[in-house]
């Protein structure tokens, strides 16, 4: 603190920890359940992010923003 002023500070916030994780946990599962497995690990992020599903040939089968579900 200089002048009354916080010079520097360094956050631990949840969604730095939580989103190494969420990958993993998608897999194996129909995308249209990876909306609710993202939220549940960190609820602020539905807001924040939209998922988009690519098939085997490259083309989008769903655009989804995830603050609609």
């Amino acid at each position: 603190v200089a002048d009354g002023k916080t010079q520097f500070y360094s956050c631990l916030v949840p969604t730095t920890w939580n989103i190494p994780t969420m990958g993993p946990a998608t897999e194996g599962f129909h995308h249209e359940f990876g909306p609710h497995v993202i939220r549940a690990y960190d609820p602020c992020l539905s807001c924040a992010t939209h998922m988009i599903v690519i098939d085997d040939e490259d083309r989008s089968i769903l655009k989804n923003e995830m603050v609609r579900i």
